[in-house]
């Protein structure tokens, strides 16, 4: 089974537990806490992915270490451990924040540019999209100077690659087809 869909369906489980018993602020709260540990510290990283360390001293060490989460999630990581899958926490987790989007209607965006863009760029290229509703949408710029110009706007599953380099790939690839 891919990652992404054992992430899913963990996620899912956790996602509609906290539903049911009105818990979902404080879970979605601990698992961007959870995601942060993660990305932050790498020796964390590394007792997670340890194959050396035990189960049951990774169950004992990850509840000490979320000690001042709430039942549920403590719970939620020690199943996670126990079943053997503390290497896909991260994106367990983050598929708990994707789930909690989709429930409040939030869009995740984001706007890869060569350059950091002001507000007013931002809005146009948004505006270009009308599945895009700015009320509830998270937009995030990212920098990458390889683009050369224009964008790439990521939106759920979706890719729109309006960027400088990947017109010139096409342009090189047609030219490439000709024989002269």
């Amino acid at each position: 089974m891919s990652v992404v869909r054992l992430a899913k369906r963990y996620a899912s489980g956790l996602w509609e537990y906290a539903l049911s018993v009105h818990e979902s602020e404080t879970i979605i709260k601990e698992m961007k806490s959870l995601i942060d540990i993660i990305k932050q510290n790498k020796d964390f990283q590394f007792f997670l992915k340890s194959p050396i360390i035990e189960t049951l001293k990774k169950v004992k060490i990850v509840n000490e270490i979320f000690k001042s989460f709430s039942p549920i999630s403590r719970n939620f990581i020690t199943l996670v451990v126990k079943h053997k899958r503390e290497n896909d926490l991260l994106e367990i987790a983050e598929q708990v924040l994707e789930l909690y989007d989709v429930y409040n209607g939030i869009q995740r965006v984001e706007i890869i540019s060569a350059i950091p863009l002001d507000q007013e760029t931002t809005n146009k290229i948004l505006n270009s999209y009308p599945k895009i509703n700015q009320d509830k949408a998270i937009i995030e710029n990212k920098i990458d100077g390889s683009i050369i110009g224009g964008y790439i706007l990521r939106m759920d599953d979706q890719q729109i690659d309006a960027s400088v380099k990947s017109e010139l790939t096409n342009i090189q690839k047609k030219l490439s087809n000709k024989i002269f």
